[in-house]
């Protein structure tokens, strides 16, 4: 009742250095450790239309140690996170703007945690980064802040998605990569050729760097097996090609048009 009557927030805050430390014991159990940050920030918007929130960081480092951890300590850092997300909340004729952001950049684990997963440094250990970004337009037949409608829609889809654009892709992991980018719209009078997915249109690209090395290595390690390898590599091959000059790189088009689905 609030928001349709014109309640509406917005706020951004930021910090600069910051330095924390902690410890606790509970029973048998004691946990202690400390953390930096060089920079971070948080805000959130609301309002009658619209919800939306993010926080994120920089440069931490994280520091445990404890009755429960079987290593000395343990250490984790990260040059950057990321998380945002902004979707519509009120019925609409026309579509609103959504987004979806979530990143963990250059994620160092330490050695004791590689040894764990990879006892013969079979892989390598470099810092771990996933990047999500996301972002598109979608069209509401319910309020969600209304709890009556929310209840009356049931299973049914909330409302319904116009356009889906893949900012970035970004993962890399044990020597291999993945980036991919693209946008895609969505008809929404013909959910029978998807199979109850409205049908889309527009294109996908990805990359794919490292992964015929990878698995190698995983199968050196015993945890995929030479058949499994085997169907891995064809369905690899059915999907990407191979990047004249370029060692163990491969790209894929997918692309949605005329009702069907293109690779290539």
């Amino acid at each position: 009742a609030a928001l349709k009557a014109g309640f509406a927030m917005s706020a951004d805050y930021t910090y600069g250095k910051g330095d924390y430390t902690f410890a606790f014991t509970e029973a048998e159990n004691t946990m202690n450790g400390s953390a930096t940050v060089e920079s971070g920030n948080f805000n959130v918007v609301m309002d009658k239309d619209k919800l939306g929130y993010g926080a994120g960081s920089k440069g931490a480092v994280v520091t445990v140690a404890g009755s429960q951890i079987p290593f000395p300590e343990l250490k984790v850092s990260y040059a950057e996170s990321v998380f945002n997300f902004l979707m519509p909340v009120s019925k609409s004729d026309t579509p609103s703007d959504f987004a979806v952001v979530t990143k963990i950049i250059d994620l160092a684990l330490p050695e004791e945690v590689w040894a764990m997963a990879d006892p013969t440094a079979a892989l390598p250990h470099d810092p771990l980064t996933v990047a999500i970004d996301t972002k598109g337009s979608a069209k509401l037949n319910i309020d969600m802040m209304d709890a009556a409608a929310m209840e009356a829609a049931g299973d049914a889809a909330p409302g319904e998605l116009h356009s889906l654009d893949l900012t970035e892709l970004t993962v890399k992991a044990a020597g291999a990569e993945i980036v991919g980018s693209g946008a895609l719209t969505f008809d929404n009078t013909d959910t029978t050729t998807f199979q109850g997915m409205p049908a889309p249109t527009g294109t996908v690209d990805f990359k794919v760097t490292g992964a015929n090395a990878l698995m190698d290595k995983l199968a050196s390690m015993g945890l995929i097996p030479e058949d499994q390898l085997m169907g891995a590599r064809m369905m690899l091959g059915m999907f990407a090609k191979m990047v004249e000059g370029q060692t163990d790189t491969m790209t894929s088009t997918v692309e949605f048009k005329d009702k069907g689905l293109f690779v290539n």
